[in-house]
């Protein structure tokens, strides 16, 4: 995939789910706005009711209201009660502050008499939260009657007080405020989930890529193999009959022959090693033994450092453990940097191989491709040693590693599961 191709996905996944969240807080705050002036709409209507009820002098009991108006009055400027039945207090508080509260369970609103509809909706911008309202700690119920309101002085300023239930309304307007809150909320999480399973499918494909790309190689690897060792075996016949008949002087020019026949003859072998299956036949392995024989075969030049308490047992073809840590020891021979160790420990659930020298060490600018398959720095080597040493590592379910030694040199790492005991 190309870099381009993921940039433009990830900026369209952006703008599509923050297009989304905006769209939904717009949409849920609409509705809450849409139930406020519904509930505004209804008590303007049970107002009017009510006041006309009063200038008539009818009762304001009203079984149709009940359960729905749970009380209602009219005041004087000071606040002091002229008319009032259900929850309206005998005194009102700060009646020259008109608007709307919300107590538990209920909508307060307190107007001016003579306040034209709809100028109501100035004052429903959202209810809003004054602490407990007017007339806590009075009961509900018992209507209270006082003279009509026809009795009421001429000219005298008046306040109307309302106390309507909106349990419903008010769960429903703290269900909008929750969502506006969550939904964008979950709809990031939505996208952080798509993103994410994208970046899954494309290393995916990635590899599918990557593991095409080197069945590819491997088909050209084998072909190549094949032909190479069929003229690699004439030569070497050929080179031995020429250092039979020329004379001795010339056979210094027949071992430069002879060494890079081996050297193709090794490339070839390297690369059946990479192609061959990694895992081999595993088995249970004494790791410690297995390096203590291995460092017997370098006279000298390679000191075995054993550092677990008691025997480290691990799970893996002998053969491709052999090839991985010749290769490693190999390298670490070829920094030229006098004896190289070997050391071996354990965890509680993996053992540890580590290959360590006091070579130049690693560029950093080569030390993301030193595993890369025909990928080397050295003016005679395959570049598959490594590539070979990994896979088969990785195949034994470890990790080979390559990580800077402190005070100069190179450490090469193997990680390996351990067998319990």
């Amino acid at each position: 995939m190309r870099p381009r191709e993921g940039l433009l996905f990830y900026v369209f996944l952006l703008v599509f789910f923050l297009s989304l969240a905006a769209l939904s807080v717009f949409l849920l705050s609409g509705e809450r706005k849409r139930g406020a002036l519904l509930v505004e709409y209804e008590s303007e209507k049970l107002a009017t009711a009510l006041l006309d009820n009063l200038r008539e002098n009818r009762s304001l009991d009203l079984p149709e209201l009940r359960g729905r108006v749970l009380g209602f009055g009219v005041y004087t400027a000071g606040g002091e009660a002229l008319q009032r039945f259900g929850t309206a207090p005998e005194l009102l508080e700060d009646p020259q502050s008109p608007g709307v509260r919300q107590q538990r369970g209920s909508l307060v609103l307190v107007r001016f008499l003579g306040l034209p509809p709809g100028m109501m909706g100035r004052m429903w911008g959202g209810p809003h939260r004054r602490g407990e309202g007017p007339g806590q700690g009075q009961g509900r119920g018992s209507p209270q009657m006082m003279g009509p309101l026809a009795q009421l002085p001429a000219g005298a300023p008046r306040v109307l007080f309302l106390e309507l239930a909106a349990g419903r309304y008010l769960a429903r307007q703290r269900v909008f405020r929750l969502a506006q809150a969550v939904v964008p909320l979950a709809l990031a999480a939505l996208g952080a989930l798509v993103a994410a399973q994208y970046r899954r499918n494309s290393e995916y494909r990635r590899r599918l890529s990557a593991q095409t790309e080197l069945a590819r190689l491997g088909e050209i690897s084998r072909t190549l193999s094949h032909e190479i060792k069929n003229p690699l075996s004439a030569i070497r016949l050929q080179t031995g009959l020429l250092k039979k008949t020329l004379p001795e002087e010339r056979h210094g020019d027949l071992r430069i022959i002879e060494e890079e026949i081996q050297r193709l003859a090794l490339l070839t072998e390297r690369v059946g090693d990479f192609l061959r299956d990694p895992r081999g036949a595993p088995q249970e392995l004494d790791l410690d033994l297995f390096l203590r024989e291995l460092a017997l075969r370098y006279d000298g030049r390679l000191r075995y450092r054993p550092e677990a308490d008691g025997p480290v047992r691990v799970r893996v073809d002998p053969q491709r453990l052999r090839s991985v840590m010749e290769n490693l020891i190999s390298n670490a021979l070829e920094s030229g940097a006098g004896e190289v160790e070997v050391s071996c420990g354990a965890q509680r659930h993996r053992a540890e191989v580590s290959v360590l020298d006091r070579g130049a060490g690693i560029p950093p600018e080569i030390r993301s491709k030193v595993f890369d398959p025909f990928f080397t720095s050295k003016t005679k080597g395959s570049g598959i040693g490594l590539a070979v040493a990994r896979r088969f590592v990785e195949a034994a379910g470890g990790e080979l590693e390559l990580e800077d030694r402190p005070g100069g040199g190179t450490v090469a790492r193997v990680l390996l599961p351990r067998e319990a005991e």
